[in-house]
């Protein structure tokens, strides 16, 4: 949601900033393809792209993993995860970003079950320090050394219960369709 749709005037304060200091360029590069193509709104009563955007950092690029099913995945960023902690990075250090809270408490009790210390942003377990475990959502803002974002399936970004049927509203399904890739592109981008 923006100003402008709150009936906030914002026209001719915004300024769109081009060069990223948190996000290596790998990062970005990935995490933007998620947008490619799309326009998004500038806050000016105008679009704007990604396009020419940089970063000046640099380091790994993202890492893709493919599980057979969510038990798999679960199990797969466990051992990652501790590994990560045996290398060296403190579990405050790491963020798994979730679509939705039930899958974060599963991970949450998995790792759990490791021995790995667990802040579960947005509950009475988020205290502490730990391998902060939030919805895409709860993520905006925050940022981390290592990141995963867990549960991405086409059946679950876009969450279909948070897209606005084609056939009700052609514009509303693209604008919430718009609203999902941009909330994974921030997920993608909090390392």
């Amino acid at each position: 949601m923006s100003l402008r749709s709150l009936g906030v005037n914002v026209t001719g304060r915004s300024h769109r900033l081009r060069i990223n200091y948190r996000t290596t360029h790998e990062i970005l590069q990935w995490s933007a393809s998620l947008l490619s193509g799309q326009s998004l709104d500038d806050m000016d009563g105008g679009t704007e792209t990604l396009a020419g955007h940089r970063s000046v950092l640099s380091g790994g690029g993202p890492e893709l993993r493919e599980s057979a099913d969510r038990a798999e995945e679960i199990a797969d960023l466990v051992k990652h995860i501790a590994q990560w902690v045996d290398g060296g990075v403190e579990s405050s250090e790491i963020g798994v970003a979730v679509r939705y809270l039930q899958l974060g408490k599963e991970i949450a009790h998995a790792l759990a079950q490791a021995d790995l210390p667990v802040r579960l942003l947005g509950t009475t377990q988020a205290t502490g320090d730990g391998v902060s475990i939030g919805t895409m959502h709860r993520m905006k803002g925050l940022e981390f050394r290592l990141v995963a974002v867990a549960g991405v399936t086409d059946s679950i970004v876009p969450l279909a219960s948070a897209l606005t049927p084609a056939a009700v509203d052609a514009q509303q399904h693209r604008e919430d369709l718009l609203g999902e890739l941009s909330l994974l592109f921030v997920a993608c981008t909090r390392a």
